[in-house]
């Protein structure tokens, strides 16, 4: 046993490999050297600092140092039964286990178990013997000849990969109905955390019938339905769920298991969406034409939420209960839909908004079917296969423009729309200019705004390009001067002042 005194503490580990774990308790780790004592260690054996971070320093070899720490943790952590063959990874506390796997992360740390002079006499060693000294590498040497496996840990009981947590060696060892000891179940039992990533092992900790009963597979689709359920795979219910697996095939697919075990009532039907309990109001329609548009689009917005879930369950993507739920819940939205967009149309109609009315009339037929049936059905107007050209103009005909209108209406918009890509192709220049920097006057840094805005502002309003080597470059110039003030297109001072110069020329 060895030991680190404090002036206020003892902590203890049956190995020399567990004391690293110890020097991370908070009290050790900021203490001075000088106040830890180790105990129960060799001569020459002492704790020291590299980096500082402790480390411990002991007499010997790189390959007999890494020897025997592992020969004490495989005797320590009873590794060997007493024939001397290996026991399973299952059949080992998981604390031993775990200062073996600690060990050899450890050793990628070389400085904190050897000294310089050591790591010096291995590297020569290994370079007379033709290779490179690696500590990790003969750490996983000397363990897979005294442990019979390397970093990545032996084989899963009934698996064919291999694993070092050992977690999961208990979980398979279980669903094989291996005897595993009670020691090592204990600690998982009072350890909620320890099946974490293995949550479909927790039956198989707690119900002792179920083990070797399912099949993995099968164990870890149900445990899952039944997690994301809110359920627990207990003693009344393990008989029907071991029952049930048999129904399952091999690889049980989620919507399988899911259907399996709503039908035989261990999950229930899925609840509707709290929106459901709140009512809502739906309004009132103000024109014939909006009644017809809210009923349409309901309806098309319900078709369209059955046919993807008519999709899903047809590829094996949900279960059965799912479809059913989703179907109820689109038969339910169609009723709470609103009048707000019909009326909405029909308003825009009444006022005669017409780019409105263009935004949701003039559209590829694939876009906003309902809303053209609706206004086919009421006002006769068709939207539906025809050309942009007509559908432009059935709008403007219901809103009392002629043609001559129209196309008053369309310059202007093509203007306004002008307006509106300058206005923010200026802001856009603007933002990124505002991140340059540029040298002002009296060496001030000002943005690459301030440097445009008070390069126009002295006359050079004039943007020239000339080639210096193979980069094209930019300035602002004024007349014939030769003076300029550069521009730049990568930090956006050079879209800002052509933005800037055709706004004033507008």
């Amino acid at each position: 046993m060895y030991s680190l005194s404090l002036p206020d503490a003892v902590l203890t580990s049956p190995t020399l490999a567990g004391v690293f774990r110890l020097f991370n308790d908070e009290r050790v780790r900021t203490l001075d050297t000088c106040f830890i004592r180790l105990g129960g260690a060799a001569a020459g054996e002492r704790i020291t600092r590299y980096n500082g971070a402790l480390a411990l320093r002991m007499p010997g070899t790189t390959h007999s140092i890494v020897n025997e720490m592992l020969l004490e943790i495989r005797r320590v952590g009873a590794f060997l039964r007493a024939d001397g063959t290996h026991r399973a990874p299952w059949e080992v506390l998981a604390s031993n286990w775990d200062v073996l796997f600690d060990f050899v992360e450890l050793c990628r740390k070389p400085n904190l178990l050897l000294s310089s002079d050591q790591i010096d006499a291995a590297n020569e060693s290994a370079r007379g013997a033709g290779f490179r000294f690696d500590l990790s590498d003969l750490c996983i040497q000397t363990m897979t000849r005294l442990f019979g496996f390397g970093y990545c840990g032996p084989q899963l009981p009934g698996a064919r990969e291999c694993h070092s947590r050992h977690a999961l060696h208990v979980a398979h060892a279980l669903l094989a109905g291996l005897p595993v000891p009670e020691a090592v179940l204990e600690h998982y039992r009072s350890d909620a955390e320890a099946l974490r990533y293995v949550e479909w092992a927790d039956p198989l900790l707690r119900l002792p019938a179920l083990r070797g009963a399912i099949a993995g597979p099968k164990l870890r689709t149900i445990a899952s339905v039944m997690r994301h359920n809110g359920k627990v795979i207990d003693g009344q219910n393990a008989d029907i769920v071991t029952m049930l697996a048999h129904l399952l095939p091999d690889e049980p697919a989620y919507p399988q298991a899911e259907d399996v075990l709503h039908a035989h009532g261990l999950i229930d039907d899925l609840p509707l969406p709290d929106t459901f309990n709140v009512p809502v109001d739906v309004g009132q329609p103000v024109t014939p034409l909006a009644e017809r548009v809210r009923e349409l689009v309901a309806g098309s917005v319900m078709k369209r939420s059955l046919r993807h879930a008519d999709d899903e369950l047809k590829a094996g993507r949900i279960s059965q209960r799912t479809y059913r739920h989703r179907c109820d819940v689109a038969r339910l939205e169609r009723g709470r839909h609103t009048f707000a967009y019909g009326n909405r149309l029909s308003r825009a109609l009444a006022s005669r908004d017409v780019e409105a009315l263009l935004k949701v009339l003039d559209t590829s037929d694939e876009h906003n079917q309902a809303s053209k049936t609706a206004f086919h059905e009421v006002l006769g107007v068709k939207f539906l296969g025809v050309r942009s050209a007509a559908r432009r103009r059935a709008v403007f005909m219901m809103c009392g423009y002629d043609a001559a209108a129209q196309a008053r209406w369309e310059a202007d918009a093509k203007k306004r729309k002008a307006a509106a890509d300058a206005e923010r192709d200026l802001k856009e220049a603007r933002d990124a200019a505002l991140e340059a920097r540029y040298m002002g006057p009296q060496r001030v840094e000002i943005t690459g705004v301030d440097h445009v805005d008070r390069a126009i502002s002295d006359g050079f309003s004039t943007i020239r390009s000339f080639r210096r080597g193979a980069v094209l470059c930019y300035a602002l110039v004024r007349g014939e001067e030769r003076t300029a003030r550069r521009l730049s297109a990568k930090d956006g001072t050079l879209a800002y002042a052509r933005a800037c110069l055709e706004r004033r020329a507008a």
